[in-house]
């Protein structure tokens, strides 16, 4: 939702998984720049503001748990300290869709 300008989540993750946690802010906050600058980007340090704000920051592990197996093919590249908004791949979008759609209650 974007009152008085600003951009804000109606639905948020509520789980308990750091990692899982931490890539679904991810791809939330390239929804939102996707919304208000036309990309599908991820830019790390607002990734981390935002984890660091809602309980999903694991310091030890944060640009690590971006480069696993797991979710490294969400994105076009790595996902660096203070670098470059990345973009999300197509595996990433669909990641995206899927997780809007959990956050809606659609699917489970």
């Amino acid at each position: 939702m974007i009152a008085d300008g600003e951009f804000h989540f109606v639905k948020e993750p509520s789980h308990q998984n750091v990692t899982k946690g931490q890539n679904e802010w991810a791809l939330l906050i390239a929804l939102r720049n996707g919304i208000l600058n036309n990309t599908l980007a991820a830019d790390p340090e607002d990734v981390r503001s935002m984890v660091q704000e809602k309980g999903f920051y694991d310091k030890a592990n944060f640009s690590k748990n971006f480069k696993g197996d797991k979710y490294a093919a969400f994105y076009k590249d790595a996902m660096e300290r203070q670098g470059p908004a990345v973009p999300l791949s197509a595996e990433g979008e669909r990641e995206l869709a899927d997780l809007l759609k959990r956050l809606a209650g659609t699917v489970a």
